[in-house]
């Protein structure tokens, strides 16, 4: 008795419609911090964003991270929050993104999360305030601008 398992071509067209997507980019963004203020090449910046209303603390025992990059997995940079020896902060966009309406937003989470005040090394200062860029960036890149 010969037995021939073979797959019927409906059973495949099924296994290939049912596969879940894979993830959109830059929904499920890393934190890399920098002890350095970092400006990228101007051919990379789409935007820049300077965040004049905003301030974040130094931490009393540790030295304050100048710069935090936000990439995906792969690296793959989406911003770069930067700030300078005079405290401004100034967020480069490196896609593009509709990042001016959610602005307010992120105001508003730096200020709920007393990221002005907060002295904790890593997650206070620029690491409170980059806590809230990224849930930010993550909405904003989850709906991305229509081509």
């Amino acid at each position: 008795m010969l037995l021939v398992i073979a797959p019927l071509p409906t059973m495949a067209k099924e296994e290939t419609t049912s596969s879940p997507p894979g993830p959109e980019p830059f929904t499920d963004l890393n934190l890399r911090f920098s002890n350095r203020s970092l400006r990228p090449p101007e051919n990379l910046i789409v935007q820049t964003i300077p965040l004049t209303g905003l301030s974040v603390a130094s931490p009393f025992v540790a030295p304050a991270p100048q710069a935090v990059i936000f990439e995906d997995d792969q690296r793959q940079r989406l911003a770069i929050l930067s700030t300078d020896k005079a405290g401004h902060l100034t967020l480069f966009l490196l896609e593009p993104l509709p990042l001016d309406p959610k602005l307010p937003s992120l105001v508003q989470c730096g200020n709920d999360r007393g990221c002005q005040t907060d002295r904790t090394p890593l997650t206070g200062g620029l690491g409170c305030l980059a806590v809230c860029l990224k849930e930010v960036l993550e909405t904003v890149a989850g709906n991305p601008l229509p081509r």
